[in-house]
């Protein structure tokens, strides 16, 4: 039973050595993680000495380092913003996939309809009003919070 328990106990110590890797942050800041898996915007992780599962958004993330193996991925690259005209590279995210990222601000707007446009493309036009405004205040990421007539809204979130 004893051979049995440290067998256990070092294939499991093992497991947490082999799997140690390094977050690194757009903002710069590192963290050292288990990586586990990367999947819908979101980045798996637990801590060293922790089973806890935590997620941080990929759009957080520059790059994984696996410390074992000196390899290196690349999993975001950074969103640089040069004005309204580039809006096209605002991402809309929902509110769980902002986890890492830092929220600066709300922004709203108005957008009236003309007469006859269809319920869809009044959302369409209405997001691409709010990522403009983000990317005129140099956002690279929105949660819209409200896309109806009269009242546009969104959150902006920056690294």
């Amino acid at each position: 039973m004893k051979n049995l328990f440290t067998a256990f106990t070092l294939l499991f110590t093992a497991s947490l050595i082999a799997q140690t890797h390094q977050i690194i942050k757009h903002d710069g800041e590192t963290i050292e993680v288990n990586f586990i898996k990367t999947e819908n915007n979101l980045v798996y992780y637990t801590l060293p000495k922790s089973s806890e599962e935590n997620t941080i958004s990929q759009y957080a993330v520059a790059q994984l380092n696996e410390k074992s193996k000196n390899d290196s991925k690349i999993i975001s690259e950074k969103i640089q913003l040069d004005g309204k005209s580039d809006y096209k590279k605002v991402i809309v995210l929902k509110k769980h996939q902002t986890i890492g990222l830092k929220e600066s601000g709300m922004i709203t707007s108005f957008y009236g309809g003309t007469k006859g446009e269809s319920p869809l493309s009044f959302s369409d036009n209405g997001e691409i009003r709010l990522k403009q405004n983000a990317a005129l205040k140099g956002s690279p990421f929105i949660v819209i919070l409200s896309n109806k007539p009269k009242d546009l809204k969104a959150a902006i979130y920056t690294y």
